[in-house]
């Protein structure tokens, strides 16, 4: 073949190490290019740094700005204190670290009527997110039917009969377009190709990406060869045709981790900050001290550079140190372990809950357990070890898609790395709400949940308990209430314990079990009855044990004929549990 021939097939055919248009732009000016006030923004959970520049342009002004987020936690919430939020669509406002809890600055904002809350719940917002990348009017859900979030979104809820003849009513939902979304990944090629991490808490954030009708703002923490991109084609995210700016922003998520790698060796993972985020939930506490504290770490920090300054070098190669400490070994400080056989009721509980966890699994075959945070979550992770005595392998999953983990002592938040690292499987919300739990296969799981309230039916609420008091909203709750079954786990007292919830969070359809402080409440021909009761060291007579936990039920609590005291955790019960929680985050104290 002669040569000129070799050259143009050459030319013709090798890829390039860069392809496409070049769109790297610094953070401060794909925000001015491309945000306007009054937009509704899509926001990623991991946009920390994007938010922070939000806040640099618009602070001062009113843009009334709709955010649209999974979870409004932490970074976030610092939007809503500088009056630059209208609106919230979400699934929950929390601060998240290192409990979960209600959010001073939400409160307060929803108390004032300076913010409006548009609740759903994680399935249902990722739904109509997908609906919207889809482009088509409205989607089925399975989830919030018979919930107050059903009754408070008529304009874009409603149940109408199944068109396919089944006679069943169907659940439909309005899509979700937002205007642009915000959001920060592992990585991008200079056209957009990006690479997303598995979205730790919230589940997915693509949808929102590709549901925006004005394209994504990204910031990466690093930028690539479109050669990197095809060689790691499987991992992304977002197509560069719906990208209009890349800016390179290393530690963008921060407070927030980076921490599965897929194991790419090029991508330096760090950890959560809980000590920083600690420090911005006190300052949340007090306005003040919230705005001393955005003056310092967003408004004289003039450039993210500035803020990786003042945060330092020390603690930015301990976060990344952190990141690479996969072994549980690394995490654990067995001398914070306390051993000793005494123990306090929020421990009582949370093995209480363990044990009747065992139970139902091994009752009922049940292949995976749904687990919370904390609470919520600890009865799963000390019922999968006591399993896996007995030769029964039980997957644990949460509802951001981490499936099939073993849970690590060390650290009890759901996103820690070695927990991460254990997945068999990093999916999605959607697959771990809708199909997993409320789809064909719903009958091999069971959930475990916690919530504000509960009531003689089962009811929970976790949204808020008046017209001026928010608590922090569904998350995945609604749509774990999906399960065959559902267990849950919650302090008792009277204003806890409620004859009616005023606001449905979660049917109680599929609640069989309450498990307290105090005792356990399991359903039995349709009322929940007290089956079991603790042990009170401080009360000797198992009747005024008994008539203690009627004072602090809301209603007028039935007691079993065979009610028996459940036994006293055995040390290794405690320790294990106490492996988990060091520091006694979750089961710190009565």
């Amino acid at each position: 073949m002669p040569n000129k021939w070799d050259d143009f097939l050459d030319k013709t055919f090798t890829l390039k190490e860069y392809e496409g248009e070049n769109k790297v732009i610094n953070l401060s000016e794909a925000i001015k290019r491309n945000v306007e006030p009054g937009m509704t923004l899509y926001l990623g959970e991991r946009a920390n740094a994007l938010i922070s520049e939000l806040i640099r342009q618009f602070y001062g002004s009113q843009p009334n700005f709709t955010m649209v987020m999974l979870f409004v936690m932490e970074q976030a919430l610092n939007l809503v204190h500088c009056g630059l939020v209208k609106k919230i669509v979400t699934a929950s406002c929390t601060e998240f670290f290192p409990t979960s809890g209600p959010s001073r600055i939400i409160r307060n904002a929803f108390k004032n009527k300076t913010v409006e809350i548009e609740n759903w719940s994680l399935c249902t917002l990722n739904q109509q997110l997908l609906a919207g990348a889809l482009d088509v009017p409205f989607i089925p859900t399975k989830s919030i039917g018979g919930s107050s979030m059903a009754q408070e979104n008529k304009d874009s809820f409603c149940q109408l009969p199944d068109p396919f003849g089944s006679g069943k009513q169907v659940n439909l939902m309005k899509a979700l377009k937002p205007d642009i979304a915000l959001i920060h990944g592992w990585a991008a090629d200079p056209a957009g190709n990006t690479i997303v991490a598995p979205c730790a808490i919230g589940g997915e954030y693509s949808h929102g990406a590709k549901a925006s009708k004005n394209g994504v703002i990204v910031s990466v923490e690093q930028i690539v060869s479109t050669q990197f991109i095809r060689e790691h084609s499987a991992l992304v995210g977002i197509p560069a045709g719906i990208v209009n700016s890349v800016s390179l922003i290393p530690f963008g998520a921060h407070p927030h981790g980076m921490v599965t790698d897929y194991g790419v060796k090029e991508f330096q993972p760090y950890a959560d900050d809980y000590e920083f985020t600690r420090e911005r939930r006190q300052a949340s506490r007090e306005p003040q001290n919230m705005d001393n504290w955005i003056k310092n770490w967003v408004l004289d920090c003039p450039t993210h550079n500035d803020y990786l300054q003042k945060l330092g070098n020390d603690k930015i190669s301990f976060l990344k140190e952190k990141g690479n400490k996969k072994d549980w070994r690394d995490n654990l400080d067995i001398n914070a372990i306390s051993y000793s056989p005494e123990y306090n009721s929020r421990e009582m509980m949370v093995i209480a809950a363990a044990r009747k966890t065992k139970e139902l699994i091994l009752k009922n075959s049940y292949d995976g357990v749904l687990c919370g945070i904390g609470t919520s979550g600890l009865p799963g992770w000390v019922a999968y070890y006591d399993l896996r005595k007995e030769n029964y392998d039980v997957n644990l999953w949460i509802g951001s898609g981490i499936y099939g983990f073993s849970p690590s002592p060390g650290d009890p938040q759901l996103c820690s790395l070695p927990t991460i690292m254990s997945a068999r499987m990093l999916t999605n919300g959607l697959n771990a709400y809708g199909i997993f739990v409320g789809g064909s296969h719903k009958g091999k799981y069971m959930s475990i949940l916690s919530a504000a309230q509960v009531d003689q039916h089962g009811n929970l609420n976790s949204t808020k308990t008046s017209e001026t008091s928010y608590v922090i909203g569904s998350g995945g709750g609604n749509d774990a209430s999906n399960a065959s079954e559902v267990l849950v786990v919650i302090p008792q007292s009277a204003n806890r314990f409620v004859p009616q919830v005023s606001y449905i969070t979660c049917p109680g359809d599929n609640m069989t079990v309450i498990v307290s402080d105090m005792g356990i409440l399991e359903r039995i021909n349709g009322e929940f009855i007290l089956t079991t009761y603790f042990p009170n060291p401080k009360i000797p007579n198992s009747q005024d044990i008994i008539k203690q936990i009627r004072e602090n039920c809301g209603w007028e609590l039935k007691i079993s004929p065979q009610v028996t005291e459940a036994p006293s955790p055995s040390l290794e019960e405690l320790v294990m549990l106490r492996a988990f929680d060091p520091q006694g985050y979750f089961i710190g104290g009565d």
